[in-house]
């Protein structure tokens, strides 16, 4: 039997609670669904940032941030990537991502034969910003879905990886879509078109995608991966311009909504309709890819292959770390550590802390920190050993010089990520 093809798309700002497959009832992911049916949907999945890069990295690495050294705006990949790998096995390789973050100028093309990022001609929305006497234009966007179909029809006949990074379900993606008539306007408009965007990316991305697959005959041997970076605090169901554009949804935290995120994985040999309820980390995609398809390497990762888990087997407890140490953007460096049970939440530059029980309070509403228990008080003493590790050896400094970082800084300010 032949390699198989691997497909991954990582969804920006998705929540796993806005996907029907996860039982959301107030529209129909219905291509989403129909890959979820096709092997495992992992139920609750942890993050390893709220900031794109940073999350990106570990997905594509499965190794944390102080591992693969992408802890803000300003670094770029340090550690092999799962393009790299492939590529190194024989797989042709293409990437198509939706924003600038996710650039060569990061590293995130290594490995890729053909690598697809923002230009000036194929983004969406572009904006010029000033500091100084310099001027920039930043990229919104890019409609990267027909080239990767056609690039489909062109390189099939070999085996193939292919990264997509879809962008349009991020906030302000709604008034491209409005404007070329895309989603109709009133229609699912809450939390600015929230869902609406998600129903589009389900009917313009994944409906194509599954169809030229069955087509070409590779649906049986293609393996499907659907997850997203980080999640979405959505705020009012209808907010004002300034209160959605200022305040929301703005994935600055390190709770749930902006931490939780979908993981589904369709492959042949994984059993149809298979539902896992433990908690897994995103960094554990890539050992568990590897091992799906028998791909062995030297390389250790601080993620774990989650093919045990899949299959029924007995598994101990994930202990998953998330970090936005990129204070300038929302309020201070922050880490998380989380377990099924508890989360503790630090914020370095005020020096607080939130401990909480996620079994009696998963909405993280009290903070327990000064009424813990025995049992909580040494579960909270490891987690800050952890994360005080983890903050070892961590530089501020970037490789990138002043004007490439008042351009980045220029792309975040204007996404929202930074005032």
């Amino acid at each position: 039997m032949g390699k198989e093809n691997l497909i991954l798309i990582t969804m920006d700002a998705v929540r796993p609670d806005h996907l029907s497959c996860y039982g959301y009832d107030k529209i129909r992911t219905s291509n989403i669904d129909l890959i979820s049916e096709e092997g495992a949907l992992f139920e609750e999945c942890i993050c390893s940032s709220c900031l794109t890069p940073v999350s990106h990295a570990s997905i594509l690495t499965g190794n944390n941030p102080p591992t693969h050294r992408v802890r803000h705006p300003f670094c770029k990949v340090g550690s092999k990537m799962i393009s790299e790998i492939l590529k190194e096995n024989g797989y042709k390789t293409a990437g198509f991502v939706g924003i600038n973050f996710l650039s060569s100028q990061h590293g995130f093309n290594a490995g890729f034969d053909y690598f697809d990022e923002p230009t000036e001609e194929s983004s969406w929305n572009r904006k010029e910003y000033r500091k100084g006497e310099k001027k920039m234009n930043t990229l919104w966007g890019n409609w990267w879905v027909d080239r990767m179909l056609q690039w489909f029809k062109e390189c099939h006949s070999a085996n193939f990886f292919i990264w997509g990074h879809y962008f349009e379900v991020h906030f302000l993606a709604e008034k491209y879509l409005l404007s070329t008539g895309e989603i109709e306007s009133g229609k699912l408009h809450e939390h600015a078109y929230y869902d609406a965007k998600i129903k589009y990316m389900d009917e313009k991305l994944f409906g194509p995608l599954i169809n030229i697959l069955k087509d070409l005959k590779l649906w049986e041997n293609t393996t499907i991966v659907v997850t997203s970076d980080h999640g979405e605090k959505l705020g009012p169901r209808y907010p004002s311009w300034e209160d959605f554009y200022t305040n929301y949804p703005q994935h600055k935290t390190m709770y749930d909504y902006d931490l939780k995120v979908p993981l589904i994985i369709k492959n042949k040999r994984l059993g149809k309709r298979k539902r896992v309820k433990q908690t897994v980390r995103a960094i554990d995609l890539v050992p568990t890819l590897l091992d799906l398809l028998d791909i062995s390497i030297s390389d250790k990762f601080d993620g774990e292959s989650l093919m045990p888990l899949i299959h029924g087997e007995k598994f101990h407890e994930l202990t998953a770390y998330a970090e936005e140490l990129y204070e300038e953007r929302g309020e201070g460096s922050l880490q998380a550590i989380r377990t099924s049970e508890h989360k503790l939440i630090r914020n370095i530059t005020k020096n607080t802390e939130k401990l909480y029980n996620l079994r009696k309070d998963p909405k993280e509403k009290e903070n327990v920190i000064n009424t813990s228990d025995a049992k909580e008080k040494i579960l909270l003493q490891k987690f800050r050993e952890t994360m005080d590790i983890f903050l070892q050896g961590y530089e501020t400094e970037t490789t990138f010089t002043e004007e490439e970082k008042i351009k980045i800084e220029d792309r975040l300010r204007a996404l929202g990520y930074i005032g």
